[in-house]
């Protein structure tokens, strides 16, 4: 890899400025600048993540929706620019590009009267100033994911999610042995593959029983 032209890739000052400048909204942002120009390298597998800093890049355990607000001038832009530019290269069919996180939060402060943890969160009778929306509830059962590319359908929007508490998944529930599958159908790959490892089969999706969502996808599969 040092020695190959393809290491250019990792070079952005090559990059021109104003396409760097497009991407530039730090560390997350540029890497959606490298993601672009290893997938112009021939890169099969690249994975774009944010730096593990808590309450900065990560948890919005406090004051959410200032923060919600930096993570979305962080993420925003890098990755639009990251499905435009594919496209204008005729990349962006072959390509897929998830954009997924742990779990969704609500803008309340809760905490958890009966945690074995005491005075986990301070929670005031009345909200009064933004530090008191922490976004503090996990809601594991209503997350989203972005897919771009790859062969899915443009502007679908499927599943729906409660709209009171918990924000649970009411229609189209996808398991994440079903979204995995149907990431490997995307590329071409069975959910149902496995290699033996010591006697044991070891899938690609847990067990072997993930499905890919045929609705997902532009074209039948």
């Amino acid at each position: 890899l040092l020695t190959s032209p393809a290491a250019k890739a990792f070079d952005l000052t090559l990059e021109p400025k104003k396409s760097y400048e497009k991407y530039n909204t730090g560390r997350f942002g540029l890497g959606c600048l490298l993601a672009r120009r290893l997938v112009e390298s021939g890169a099969r597998f690249i994975e774009v993540t944010s730096e593990y800093i808590p309450f900065k890049y990560w948890d919005t355990h406090d004051n959410g929706h200032e923060r919600q607000i930096e993570l979305k001038k962080m993420i925003d832009q890098p990755v639009a620019q990251l499905v435009l530019d594919l496209e204008e290269r005729g990349l962006l069919d072959r390509t897929l590009i998830v954009l997924a996180s742990e779990f969704s939060r609500d803008m309340m402060l809760e905490g958890r009267p009966d945690s074995v943890v005491k005075d986990q969160v301070v929670v005031p009778d009345v909200i009064t100033e933004p530090a008191h929306y922490g976004m503090h509830r996990h809601f594991t059962d209503g997350c989203s994911v972005l897919m771009f590319g790859g062969g899915m359908k443009k502007g679908f929007l499927y599943g729906k999610t409660a709209d009171e508490r918990p924000c649970k998944t009411v229609e189209g529930r996808i398991t994440i042995e079903d979204l995995h599958a149907t990431i490997y159908r995307a590329v071409g790959i069975s959910p149902k593959l496995s290699y033996e490892v010591e006697k044991r089969p070891f899938y690609v999706t847990r067990d072997g029983v993930g499905v890919p969502r045929a609705e997902l996808f532009g074209k039948a599969i």
